[in-house]
């Protein structure tokens, strides 16, 4: 039995994920073998660039088992039922800001986002009385790895100052080479990470080949979380990868969701 996860911090083993279609075959196979079902966006034909393929930067999920995506998207997978899906009269752009009108995250009842963040997820973050942390970098999704409620780790320092001005504990990180995405000097350590469970992220590329990966590692055991690398190789940031349902555990099967059908 499974059920929709809070958005980016599930609480028990994840069970399905949306991944970027450009996610190698390897990688697929990691998620397989931990029992985790895929399921590969397309790309937004509004985006020039590899950003088109990103999952934080084509999805949001706002609210718990639901999604927005732009208007008239076609990148979503038909695997996915359509009322998990809002389509926002906006759509995306290639120029910054209009690229990330849905990069920005929720953890527990707070909402970080840029200024430029679609309407309609503010809406909703004022509606369900969540509180929201605006900060200078709209690329928020992509520079951001919530760990806990409360613990986010971070690669732009603007978001690491809002994040610990508002109570949170926060691990800035520099940028770094050794972060891939073609067409660009590198990649953001957001689009190369997901929480896969409570107590485990896991990462596209090899910690020990990341600048920063021993820092990763202990603030993440500072709560009982482990970092994991999925892959041998360097780190590729692929867009994120974005949990949609955790396992129910027992005594909870109440708590079940039945929108997918489910056969194993």
């Amino acid at each position: 039995m499974e059920r929709f996860c809070d958005p980016n911090l599930p609480k028990t083993r994840v069970k399905r994920v949306f991944i970027s279609q450009l996610m190698p075959d390897e990688l697929v196979s990691e998620f397989n073998d931990m029992g985790i079902k895929t399921y590969k966006l397309g790309k937004t034909p509004n985006i020039r660039t590899e950003l088109a393929y990103h999952p934080d930067v084509l999805v949001n999920n706002f609210r718990k088992g639901f999604w927005m995506c732009e208007n008239d998207a076609k990148y979503i997978p038909k695997e996915i039922p359509r009322s998990m899906i809002l389509e926002s009269e906006t759509e995306l752009g290639q120029i910054y800001p209009y690229d990330c009108l849905f990069n920005n995250y929720r953890i527990g009842r707070t909402l970080i986002c840029g200024k430029s963040a679609d309407y309609l997820i503010k809406a909703y973050a004022t509606y369900d009385e969540h509180r929201i942390i605006y900060v200078q970098q709209n690329y928020t999704k992509c520079c951001s790895i919530p760990v806990t409620h409360n613990a986010v780790i971070t690669c732009d320092y603007y978001i690491g100052r809002a994040l610990r001005a508002n109570g949170f504990d926060v691990l800035t990180l520099k940028d770094s080479d050794t972060i891939g995405l073609r067409g660009y000097s590198h990649g953001l350590i957001g689009g190369c990470a997901g929480k896969l469970s409570d107590k485990l992220i896991g990462f596209t590329g090899d910690l020990n080949k990341y600048t920063y990966g021993d820092d990763i590692r202990d603030f993440c055991a500072n709560y009982g979380v482990d970092a994991f690398s999925l892959s041998s190789k360097p780190m590729y940031d692929y867009g994120g990868i974005l949990p949609i349902t955790e396992v129910v555990p027992k005594g909870e099967e109440d708590t079940a969701t039945d929108i997918f059908d489910i056969k194993g």
